[in-house]
Formats: C-alpha cells, structure tokens, sequence
C-alpha cells in the first residue's frame, strides 16, 4: 500500500482519489478519519480510547465539531471555517449551558 497524499484539499492514494477510513497517531492521541472520493468527511481524535473531538466536514476545513473532556462528557459544539471556530458555539458547564459567539 502507498503512502496518503494531502493537496488542494483533496485525499491521494496512489495518485487515486481515497476512499475509506485511514489512523494517524499524534504523540498520545489517535485520530481516526473517512474520506470518501478524496474528500475528509469525518474526523475523531482519542486518547486513551476515549473520544475527544469529532468534526464532521461540510466542505474543505469547515464543518461541525464536538469537544469532550476525558471523562467523555460534551464540552462544546460549534461550527468551524477554516479551522477555525465561528458562529455561536454552546459550551456545557455543570448543568448549564452557555453561548460565545466568534
């Protein structure tokens, strides 16, 4: 098997469009994503088996993103442009739930 390509937002393998599921390890995490006809769809990133983050993509770095802490409670979920946060985003806090707009 070949190596993963990245370029101009779209998923290589073999010079090929890439279809399935691919895992990258980053120190202690592990991140686990889909791609479908070269296009990132979905995204969850682990430590110790328990899910931090998943993101789910709506086109090239944008999407939707969910935030857990390590006891696997949701922390926050917003929508992401560019890599980067936008919108009004909930955050969980003990029984409550707040609004940060970016």
């Amino acid at each position: 098997m070949g190596q993963l390509v990245f370029k101009n937002c779209k998923v290589y393998l073999n010079e090929e469009l890439f279809t399935g599921k691919y895992e990258v390890f980053r120190g202690d995490k592990y991140i686990l994503s889909k791609a479908i006809k070269g296009v990132l769809k979905n995204e969850k990133t682990f430590k110790n088996k328990i899910l931090l983050m998943e993101k789910k993509f709506s086109s090239c770095g944008s999407g939707m993103q969910k935030n857990y802490d390590l006891k696997g409670n949701k922390v926050s979920e917003g929508l992401f442009e560019n890599r980067k946060r936008v919108g009004r985003w909930k955050y969980f806090v003990n029984d409550s739930v707040y609004f940060l707009k970016y």
